[in-house]
Protein backbone atom coordinates (compact mmCIF):
# COMPACT_ATOMS: atom_id res chain seq x y z
CA UNK A 1 0.00 0.00 0.00
CA UNK A 2 1.39 3.37 -1.01
CA UNK A 3 0.55 6.12 1.44
CA UNK A 4 2.08 9.55 1.55
CA UNK A 5 3.10 10.62 5.05
CA UNK A 6 3.17 14.06 6.63
CA UNK A 7 4.79 13.09 9.96
CA UNK A 8 6.05 10.39 11.71
CA UNK A 9 -10.29 4.91 23.38
CA UNK A 10 -11.05 3.39 25.95
CA UNK A 11 -12.40 0.32 27.78
CA UNK A 12 -14.60 0.49 30.83
CA UNK A 13 -13.66 2.49 33.91
CA UNK A 14 -12.01 0.81 36.86
CA UNK A 15 -12.01 2.42 40.29
CA UNK A 16 -9.58 0.85 42.77
CA UNK A 17 -10.61 0.86 46.41
CA UNK A 18 -8.08 2.74 48.48
CA UNK A 19 -9.67 2.43 51.90
CA UNK A 20 -7.31 2.79 54.79
CA UNK A 21 -4.26 3.08 52.53
CA UNK A 22 -5.53 6.33 51.00
CA UNK A 23 -6.52 7.63 54.41
CA UNK A 24 -3.01 7.01 55.72
CA UNK A 25 -1.50 8.65 52.63
CA UNK A 26 -3.68 11.72 53.07
CA UNK A 27 -2.78 11.92 56.72
CA UNK A 28 0.89 11.78 55.84
CA UNK A 29 0.32 14.60 53.37
CA UNK A 30 -0.88 16.80 56.19
CA UNK A 31 -4.54 17.06 55.20
CA UNK A 32 -6.54 17.45 52.02
CA UNK A 33 -8.69 19.89 50.10
CA UNK A 34 -12.25 18.67 50.09
CA UNK A 35 -15.21 19.88 48.03
CA UNK A 36 -18.04 20.73 50.39
CA UNK A 37 -21.72 20.43 49.54
CA UNK A 38 -21.93 24.10 48.54
CA UNK A 39 -18.79 23.89 46.39
CA UNK A 40 -16.40 25.44 48.92
CA UNK A 41 -13.03 23.89 49.58
CA UNK A 42 -11.58 23.10 52.98
CA UNK A 43 -7.89 22.97 53.74
CA UNK A 44 -4.83 24.55 52.13
CA UNK A 45 -3.71 21.66 49.86
CA UNK A 46 -0.36 23.31 49.27
CA UNK A 47 -1.55 26.48 47.50
CA UNK A 48 0.52 29.60 48.11
CA UNK A 49 -2.40 32.04 47.79
CA UNK A 50 -5.44 32.44 50.02
CA UNK A 51 -7.42 33.77 47.05
CA UNK A 52 -9.70 31.32 45.26
CA UNK A 53 -12.27 31.07 42.49
CA UNK A 54 -15.39 28.90 42.27
CA UNK A 55 -15.45 26.87 39.05
CA UNK A 56 -18.68 25.39 37.66
CA UNK A 57 -17.98 22.07 35.95
CA UNK A 58 -19.47 18.68 35.02
CA UNK A 59 -19.63 17.45 38.62
CA UNK A 60 -20.91 20.63 40.25
CA UNK A 61 -18.90 23.54 41.61
CA UNK A 62 -15.46 23.55 43.16
CA UNK A 63 -13.44 26.26 44.83
CA UNK A 64 -9.84 26.24 43.64
CA UNK A 65 -6.84 28.27 44.80
CA UNK A 66 -5.45 31.11 42.71
CA UNK A 67 -3.12 30.19 41.31
CA UNK A 68 -2.63 26.44 41.86
CA UNK A 69 1.00 25.44 42.29
CA UNK A 70 0.81 21.64 41.97
CA UNK A 71 -1.49 20.54 39.14
CA UNK A 72 -2.39 16.96 38.21
CA UNK A 73 -3.87 16.20 34.76
CA UNK A 74 -5.73 12.93 34.24
CA UNK A 75 -6.12 13.05 30.46
CA UNK A 76 -4.22 13.80 27.29
CA UNK A 77 -6.22 16.92 26.44
CA UNK A 78 -5.72 18.35 29.91
CA UNK A 79 -1.95 17.77 29.77
CA UNK A 80 -1.71 19.30 26.28
CA UNK A 81 -3.73 22.42 27.10
CA UNK A 82 -2.18 23.07 30.52
CA UNK A 83 1.25 23.04 28.89
CA UNK A 84 -0.06 25.40 26.20
CA UNK A 85 -0.97 27.89 28.92
CA UNK A 86 2.53 27.88 30.38
CA UNK A 87 1.90 25.52 33.29
CA UNK A 88 3.97 22.36 33.72
CA UNK A 89 1.81 19.80 35.52
CA UNK A 90 3.40 18.10 38.49
CA UNK A 91 1.64 14.84 37.70
CA UNK A 92 0.21 13.35 34.51
CA UNK A 93 -1.16 10.04 33.27
CA UNK A 94 0.65 7.93 30.70
CA UNK A 95 0.30 8.77 27.01
CA UNK A 96 -1.48 6.22 24.84
CA UNK A 97 1.86 5.43 23.20
CA UNK A 98 5.13 4.11 24.62
CA UNK A 99 6.72 7.56 24.51
CA UNK A 100 5.44 11.11 24.89
CA UNK A 101 3.91 12.56 21.76
CA UNK A 102 6.64 14.31 19.78
CA UNK A 103 4.67 17.56 19.38
CA UNK A 104 4.51 18.19 23.15
CA UNK A 105 7.10 20.52 24.73
CA UNK A 106 9.98 18.94 26.63
CA UNK A 107 8.53 20.15 29.94
CA UNK A 108 6.13 17.20 29.95
CA UNK A 109 9.11 15.00 30.83
CA UNK A 110 9.36 16.80 34.18
CA UNK A 111 5.97 15.52 35.33
CA UNK A 112 5.53 12.43 37.48
CA UNK A 113 3.50 9.69 35.78
CA UNK A 114 0.52 8.71 37.93
CA UNK A 115 -0.97 5.65 36.26
CA UNK A 116 -3.06 5.56 33.11
CA UNK A 117 -5.92 7.71 31.87
CA UNK A 118 -8.36 4.89 32.60
CA UNK A 119 -6.80 3.82 35.91
CA UNK A 120 -5.08 6.77 37.62
CA UNK A 121 -3.05 5.84 40.69
CA UNK A 122 -4.90 7.59 43.51
CA UNK A 123 -2.28 6.83 46.15
CA UNK A 124 0.47 8.42 44.11
CA UNK A 125 -1.76 11.38 43.30
CA UNK A 126 -2.39 11.92 47.02
CA UNK A 127 1.32 11.62 47.81
CA UNK A 128 2.05 14.41 45.34
CA UNK A 129 -0.11 16.80 47.43
CA UNK A 130 -1.73 18.58 44.46
CA UNK A 131 -3.82 21.71 44.87
CA UNK A 132 -5.76 21.09 41.63
CA UNK A 133 -6.80 17.96 39.72
CA UNK A 134 -8.18 18.15 36.18
CA UNK A 135 -10.08 15.31 34.51
CA UNK A 136 -13.27 14.45 32.62
CA UNK A 137 -16.58 12.98 33.66
CA UNK A 138 -16.42 10.68 30.64
CA UNK A 139 -13.21 9.03 31.84
CA UNK A 140 -13.11 9.61 35.58
CA UNK A 141 -16.60 9.95 37.04
CA UNK A 142 -16.10 6.84 39.20
CA UNK A 143 -13.02 8.43 40.81
CA UNK A 144 -14.46 11.86 41.53
CA UNK A 145 -15.36 11.46 45.20
CA UNK A 146 -11.94 10.03 46.04
CA UNK A 147 -10.09 12.63 44.00
CA UNK A 148 -12.01 15.50 45.54
CA UNK A 149 -10.91 14.26 48.98
CA UNK A 150 -7.32 14.73 47.82
CA UNK A 151 -7.61 18.20 46.25
CA UNK A 152 -10.04 20.54 44.45
CA UNK A 153 -11.08 18.60 41.35
CA UNK A 154 -12.55 20.00 38.12
CA UNK A 155 -14.02 17.77 35.42
CA UNK A 156 -15.10 18.54 31.87
CA UNK A 157 -18.23 16.75 30.69
CA UNK A 158 -16.50 14.94 27.83
CA UNK A 159 -13.47 15.07 25.51
CA UNK A 160 -13.00 15.22 21.75
CA UNK A 161 -15.45 17.56 20.06
CA UNK A 162 -15.69 19.76 23.19
CA UNK A 163 -11.94 20.44 23.33
CA UNK A 164 -12.20 24.22 22.89
CA UNK A 165 -14.76 24.56 25.68
CA UNK A 166 -12.46 22.42 27.80
CA UNK A 167 -9.51 24.75 27.22
CA UNK A 168 -11.60 27.59 28.64
CA UNK A 169 -12.54 25.42 31.63
CA UNK A 170 -8.91 24.52 32.38
CA UNK A 171 -7.94 28.18 32.06
CA UNK A 172 -10.60 29.13 34.60
CA UNK A 173 -9.47 26.41 37.00
CA UNK A 174 -5.85 27.55 36.64
CA UNK A 175 -6.93 31.15 37.34
CA UNK A 176 -5.59 32.04 33.88
CA UNK A 177 -8.71 33.00 31.92
CA UNK A 178 -6.84 35.61 29.88
CA UNK A 179 -4.22 33.06 28.86
CA UNK A 180 -6.95 30.63 27.84
CA UNK A 181 -8.58 33.32 25.73
CA UNK A 182 -5.22 34.20 24.19
CA UNK A 183 -4.33 30.67 23.05
CA UNK A 184 -7.84 30.03 21.74
CA UNK A 185 -7.92 33.34 19.85
CA UNK A 186 -4.53 32.60 18.31
CA UNK A 187 -5.79 29.20 17.15
CA UNK A 188 -9.02 30.65 15.74
CA UNK A 189 -7.10 33.33 13.85
CA UNK A 190 -4.73 30.75 12.41
CA UNK A 191 -7.61 28.48 11.36
CA UNK A 192 -9.44 31.42 9.74
CA UNK A 193 -6.27 32.46 7.89
CA UNK A 194 -5.82 28.91 6.61
CA UNK A 195 -9.45 28.81 5.50
CA UNK A 196 -8.88 32.03 3.53
CA UNK A 197 -5.76 30.61 1.90
CA UNK A 198 -7.61 27.43 0.95
CA UNK A 199 -10.39 29.54 -0.56
CA UNK A 200 -7.84 31.49 -2.60
CA UNK A 201 -6.42 28.17 -3.80
CA UNK A 202 -9.92 26.87 -4.67
CA UNK A 203 -9.58 24.11 -2.08
CA UNK A 204 -12.61 24.76 0.12
CA UNK A 205 -14.76 22.44 -2.00
CA UNK A 206 -12.33 19.62 -1.20
CA UNK A 207 -14.03 16.85 0.79
CA UNK A 208 -11.81 15.38 3.49
CA UNK A 209 -12.23 11.87 4.88
CA UNK A 210 -10.75 10.94 8.29
CA UNK A 211 -10.24 7.26 9.07
CA UNK A 212 -8.32 5.20 11.59
CA UNK A 213 -7.06 1.62 11.35
CA UNK A 214 -6.78 -0.37 14.59
CA UNK A 215 -5.95 -4.08 15.06
CA UNK A 216 -9.54 -5.01 15.91
CA UNK A 217 -11.59 -2.32 14.16
CA UNK A 218 -11.66 0.46 11.58
CA UNK A 219 -13.22 3.82 12.35
CA UNK A 220 -14.47 6.85 10.44
CA UNK A 221 -14.33 10.10 12.42
CA UNK A 222 -17.35 12.31 11.83
CA UNK A 223 -16.86 15.08 14.37
CA UNK A 224 -14.65 14.66 17.44
CA UNK A 225 -11.32 16.38 17.79
CA UNK A 226 -9.96 15.81 14.26
CA UNK A 227 -13.31 16.59 12.67
CA UNK A 228 -13.55 19.91 14.49
CA UNK A 229 -10.10 21.07 13.34
CA UNK A 230 -10.83 20.15 9.71
CA UNK A 231 -14.12 22.03 10.04
CA UNK A 232 -12.36 25.09 11.50
CA UNK A 233 -10.03 25.10 8.49
CA UNK A 234 -13.04 25.44 6.20
CA UNK A 235 -12.75 22.03 4.58
CA UNK A 236 -15.80 19.97 3.66
CA UNK A 237 -16.63 16.33 4.35
CA UNK A 238 -17.99 13.65 2.00
CA UNK A 239 -21.74 13.10 2.27
CA UNK A 240 -21.55 9.84 4.31
CA UNK A 241 -19.42 11.68 6.91
CA UNK A 242 -21.65 14.73 7.31
CA UNK A 243 -23.83 15.14 10.40
CA UNK A 244 -27.06 17.07 10.97
CA UNK A 245 -26.34 18.17 14.54
CA UNK A 246 -22.68 18.85 15.28
CA UNK A 247 -23.15 19.00 19.05
CA UNK A 248 -25.15 15.80 19.56
CA UNK A 249 -23.93 13.58 16.72
CA UNK A 250 -21.81 10.54 17.42
CA UNK A 251 -18.16 11.49 17.05
CA UNK A 252 -17.07 8.36 15.19
CA UNK A 253 -18.44 5.15 13.73
CA UNK A 254 -16.96 1.68 13.49
CA UNK A 255 -17.42 0.13 10.07
CA UNK A 256 -17.22 -3.26 8.39
CA UNK A 257 -15.45 -3.93 5.09
CA UNK A 258 -18.74 -3.67 3.21
CA UNK A 259 -18.86 0.02 4.17
CA UNK A 260 -15.46 0.90 2.69
CA UNK A 261 -17.14 3.20 0.11
CA UNK A 262 -18.09 5.50 3.02
CA UNK A 263 -14.35 6.12 3.55
CA UNK A 264 -13.93 7.86 0.19
CA UNK A 265 -13.29 11.56 -0.28
CA UNK A 266 -11.16 13.88 -2.35
CA UNK A 267 -8.45 13.20 0.23
CA UNK A 268 -8.38 10.39 2.80
CA UNK A 269 -6.33 11.15 5.90
CA UNK A 270 -5.42 7.85 7.57
CA UNK A 271 -4.61 7.80 11.27
CA UNK A 272 -2.71 4.57 11.85
CA UNK A 273 -3.04 3.20 15.36
CA UNK A 274 -0.08 3.72 17.65
CA UNK A 275 2.38 1.16 19.00
CA UNK A 276 0.29 0.94 22.16
CA UNK A 277 -2.40 -0.78 20.12
CA UNK A 278 -0.02 -2.46 17.69
CA UNK A 279 -1.53 -5.89 18.30
CA UNK A 280 -4.73 -7.18 19.80
CA UNK A 281 -5.33 -10.90 19.64
CA UNK A 282 -3.60 -12.38 16.63
CA UNK A 283 -3.80 -9.34 14.34
CA UNK A 284 -1.58 -6.28 14.01
CA UNK A 285 -2.46 -2.89 12.59
CA UNK A 286 -0.40 -3.61 9.48
CA UNK A 287 -2.27 -6.86 8.88
CA UNK A 288 -5.59 -5.09 9.29
CA UNK A 289 -4.58 -2.36 6.87
CA UNK A 290 -3.17 -4.82 4.34
CA UNK A 291 -6.40 -6.82 4.39
CA UNK A 292 -8.65 -3.81 3.91
CA UNK A 293 -6.53 -1.97 1.38
CA UNK A 294 -6.13 -5.05 -0.83
CA UNK A 295 -9.88 -5.30 -1.40
CA UNK A 296 -11.54 -4.25 -4.64
CA UNK A 297 -13.72 -1.81 -2.69
CA UNK A 298 -10.67 0.05 -1.35
CA UNK A 299 -8.83 -0.03 -4.65
CA UNK A 300 -11.91 1.43 -6.33
CA UNK A 301 -12.07 4.51 -4.09
CA UNK A 302 -11.58 7.77 -5.97
CA UNK A 303 -8.95 9.03 -3.51
CA UNK A 304 -6.99 5.78 -3.83
CA UNK A 305 -7.05 5.86 -7.62
CA UNK A 306 -5.81 9.45 -7.62
CA UNK A 307 -3.10 8.82 -5.01
CA UNK A 308 -4.76 11.07 -2.43
CA UNK A 309 -4.40 8.85 0.64
CA UNK A 310 -2.27 10.55 3.29
CA UNK A 311 -0.98 8.88 6.44
CA UNK A 312 -0.85 11.22 9.44
CA UNK A 313 0.51 10.99 12.98
CA UNK A 314 -2.40 10.13 15.24
CA UNK A 315 -0.52 11.55 18.23
CA UNK A 316 -1.75 15.02 17.29
CA UNK A 317 -4.62 14.06 14.99
CA UNK A 318 -6.42 12.06 17.65
CA UNK A 319 -4.61 11.16 20.87
CA UNK A 320 -3.48 14.56 22.15
CA UNK A 321 -6.86 16.26 21.98
CA UNK A 322 -5.72 19.72 23.09
CA UNK A 323 -4.86 23.08 21.60
CA UNK A 324 -1.22 22.23 20.89
CA UNK A 325 -2.36 19.18 18.92
CA UNK A 326 -4.94 21.29 17.07
CA UNK A 327 -2.23 23.68 15.92
CA UNK A 328 -0.13 20.75 14.73
CA UNK A 329 -3.11 19.52 12.72
CA UNK A 330 -3.48 22.93 11.10
CA UNK A 331 0.18 22.71 10.14
CA UNK A 332 -0.39 19.34 8.48
CA UNK A 333 -3.35 20.68 6.53
CA UNK A 334 -1.31 23.66 5.38
CA UNK A 335 1.54 21.41 4.29
CA UNK A 336 -0.70 19.08 2.36
CA UNK A 337 -2.97 21.56 0.59
CA UNK A 338 -0.65 24.54 0.19
CA UNK A 339 2.82 23.01 0.23
CA UNK A 340 5.79 24.06 2.34
CA UNK A 341 5.39 27.66 1.27
CA UNK A 342 1.91 27.74 2.72
CA UNK A 343 3.15 26.94 6.16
Amino acid sequence: MNLSRLRPTAPSLFAPALGAVLALTLAACGGSATDSADGSSEGDAGGESTESVTVEHAMGSTEVPCTPQTVVTLGQGQTDSVLAMGVTPAGVVEPWTDDWYPYLPDEVEQAEVLGTELEPDLERIAALQPDLILGSKLRHEAFYSQLSEIAPTVFSETIGVAWKDNVSLWAEALCRPEEGERVLSAYEERAAALSDKLADANQTDTEVSIVRFMPDQVRIYLTGFPGSVVRDAGLGRPEPQQVEDWESSEQLIEISEERIPEMDGDVIFVMVSSEHYAQQGNQTVDEQMDRWTSTDLWQGLDAVQKGNVVEVDEAHWNLGGGILAANEMLGDLEDHFLGDGGR
